[in-house]
C-alpha cells in the first residue's frame, strides 16, 4: 500500500478587513433608510398624485371657460407628497394598535380622522414655510385666510373622501394579505 502525499494548498494571506469611515457609513445609512421610506411612501405618493391630478384636470377645465388660471403641476406633486408623507408619520406612530382587531370599516373611519387632522398639519406648516419670509404671526393669518376659502374647504372634503377610499383598500389588503389581495383585485 502506497500512500502518496500531496502538497498543502497554498491560501493566501488574508488582508485585515478595512474598516469602513464613519463618514461612509453614515451615507449608506441613511440611503438604506431613504430607499425604505421611498418604498413604503411611493403606493401612497402615487394614488394621491393621480387622484389629485384629476382633480386638477377636472377644476382647469371648469375654471378655464371663466379664464381663471388654476394651481399649477407643481402644487399637485407636492400636495400628493405631504399626503403620502402626512400618512407614514402617522403610521410610524403606532397609534392604531388597539384597532387591529376590529372591523375594518371602524379601522377606517379612525384611521381616516386621524390622517386627515395630519394633513391639515401638514399642509399648516407647508404655508407657514411659504409665508417663512415674514415674521410668524403675519404668516399664521396669511394661511388662516387660505384656511378659510370655500375653495379649500372643498379640496379638503375630496381629500377626506380620498383618505377613506386609500385606507378601505389599505385595511383590507392588510387582514387578507397582500398576495390574496393582489390575486382577488388582479385576478
Amino acid at each position: 500500500m502506497t500512500i502518496t502525499r500531496t502538497a498543502p494548498e497554498r491560501t493566501l494571506p488574508r488582508r485585515r478587513a478595512e474598516a469602513v469611515p464613519l463618514r461612509r457609513r453614515l451615507l449608506l445609512r441613511f440611503w438604506d433608510r431613504m430607499k425604505t421610506e421611498a418604498v413604503h411612501l411611493l403606493p401612497g405618493f402615487l394614488f394621491f398624485f393621480l387622484a389629485f391630478s384629476l382633480l386638477r384636470l377636472t377644476q382647469s377645465v371648469i375654471l378655464k371657460e371663466a379664464g381663471i388660471t388654476t394651481v399649477p403641476p407643481s402644487k399637485v406633486l407636492v400636495g400628493s407628497l405631504i399626503v403620502a408623507k402626512a400618512l407614514l408619520t402617522v403610521d410610524k406612530f403606532n397609534l392604531f394598535r388597539r384597532l387591529e382587531r376590529r372591523p375594518v370599516l371602524s379601522i377606517v373611519v379612525v384611521k381616516t380622522a386621524v390622517y386627515f387632522v395630519a394633513a391639515l398639519l401638514f399642509q399648516y406648516g407647508d404655508g407657514l414655510y411659504e409665508f417663512r419670509h415674514r415674521d410668524l404671526s403675519e404668516a399664521s393669518h396669511l394661511v388662516a385666510a387660505r384656511f378659510s376659502s370655500p375653495r379649500f374647504w372643498v379640496i379638503q372634503a375630496w381629500l377626506l373622501v380620498l383618505l377613506f377610499a386609500f385606507g378601505s383598500a389599505r385595511e383590507l389588503a392588510r387582514k387578507v394579505g397582500r398576495k390574496r389581495f393582489r390575486k382577488l383585485f388582479f385576478g
